[in-house]
């Protein structure tokens, strides 16, 4: 979580220089002030964008509010004048973020671009990209607010009553567990009612409770954990919501049915997952 000392570290870092120099409408943003003598000279903010992120060495698109914001140095046009190195710039920006709590996914000493993230005190997730340029003169902030995520949207019974006549199936997103567990988490609680709510008011549906995971890890721990979380949900839905035994079958088949490649993060949160199946 955000630190609360965040502003002072920044403040301390990059005394921040409001110039006269900004174009129209622009500012910092708010977490991430300028080094110093440095004005804006391009700013771009859009309600909703994507932005690729370079970490666990490939790009991942991350979506959310979006901020450009160019710098360039006021001296950029004096002779022999000593600008910040690409690093310096990079490790400005860094630190900070380090001491806020903040983590590097990518930076290099001989790369023009630096990929950081950290989490505000509300829950936003905040993704900043640094792009240098060679000679220290200018440097673009790139980031991107994502909203921590949250299931404002869970499964109904309807839907649910939907996808098994057509599909047969339907992928429960909305049931949590800890990496590596299967103990059911609190906020499941919606997406079980619903599930109990479409079984008791089709008496006549028998189902499987099918576990899935994504290809980390040993296939025989993987079997395992998806029979565990299978039969988690199965237990939970017979003890607290009363659905009769003989109703409901858990069987887990790990890493062998993905919707998507596992070769991303993106695909391996699909691939994660439980699936109701009908009899």
């Amino acid at each position: 979580m955000l630190k609360p000392y965040f502003l002072l570290i920044f403040t301390f870092v990059f005394a921040s220089i409001t110039a006269q120099t900004d174009v129209k409408n622009s500012k910092d943003y708010p977490l991430l002030e300028r080094l110093p003598d440095y004005s804006i000279i391009r700013y771009a903010e859009s309600e909703f964008d994507a932005q690729k992120f370079y970490y666990d060495n490939e790009y991942h698109m991350v979506e959310g509010r979006k901020f450009v914001i160019e710098y360039s140095h006021n001296n950029r046009d004096v002779t022999n004048y000593e600008f910040p190195t690409r690093l310096q710039i990079l490790r400005n920006y860094s630190s900070a973020i380090k001491k806020a709590g903040g983590r590097i996914l990518f930076e290099r000493h001989n790369s023009e671009h630096g990929y950081y993230s950290f989490e505000t005190s509300n829950g936003k997730e905040i993704w900043v990209q640094v792009k240098t340029a060679i000679s220290g003169k200018s440097y673009t902030l790139i980031i991107i607010e994502q909203e921590k995520m949250r299931q404002d949207i869970v499964i109904d019974s309807k839907l649910i009553k939907n996808k098994l006549e057509i599909d047969g199936k339907i992928a429960l997103y909305g049931i949590y567990f800890d990496p590596g567990k299967s103990i059911i988490k609190e906020e499941s609680e919606p997406a079980l009612m619903q599930i109990a709510n479409y079984l008791k008011d089709n008496p006549s549906i028998n189902c499987w409770v099918v576990g899935h995971t994504d290809s980390d890890g040993s296939f025989e721990l993987n079997s395992q954990l998806s029979l565990a979380r299978a039969k988690a949900i199965q237990e939970e839905l017979q003890k607290k919501y009363g659905i009769p035994e003989k109703r409901l079958f858990a069987e887990g088949v790990g890493p062998l049915a993905p919707l998507a490649s596992n070769a991303t993060e993106d695909g391996k949160k699909l691939n994660r997952r439980v699936e109701l199946v009908k009899k």
